[in-house]
């Protein structure tokens, strides 16, 4: 594989495993204790990572380093549908959490009006 497909599949990649879990370039260079500027230069094909940096970048993905540079990677599916299901998940609790709030005011405030 010439150079150049490999910056473009390990830039793809990264942008998509970063898409999944929800992440701005910024918070990526956090995970991975690097600039934003680093991230996007990866992201346009201007860098490539040192190998300490693609094992920081694939950790802060939390996937293995060779996921990167996967040409079909079976584990882009599944992380997303576990980011999927942790959404809707979350949706639920802070629906359930919100009800049980107005219930529990709406049983206060019934409980105030015997005084």
């Amino acid at each position: 594989m010439p150079y150049d497909d490999v910056r473009v599949l390990l830039a793809r990649n990264m942008k998509r495993y970063r898409d999944i879990l929800r992440l701005s370039q910024m918070e990526l260079a956090h995970r991975v204790g690097c600039s934003p500027t680093m991230i996007g230069n990866i992201e346009i094909h201007k860098r490539f990572p040192s190998p300490g940096n693609i094992n920081k970048i694939a950790g802060a993905l939390h996937i293995h380093p060779s996921e990167l540079f996967s040409d079909d990677s079976p584990a882009i599916d599944r992380i997303q549908m576990v980011y999927e299901v942790r959404e809707r998940l979350e949706a639920n609790i802070k629906k359930a959490i919100a009800e049980l709030l107005a219930e529990t005011e709406g049983s206060a405030a019934r409980v105030g009006d015997r005084k």
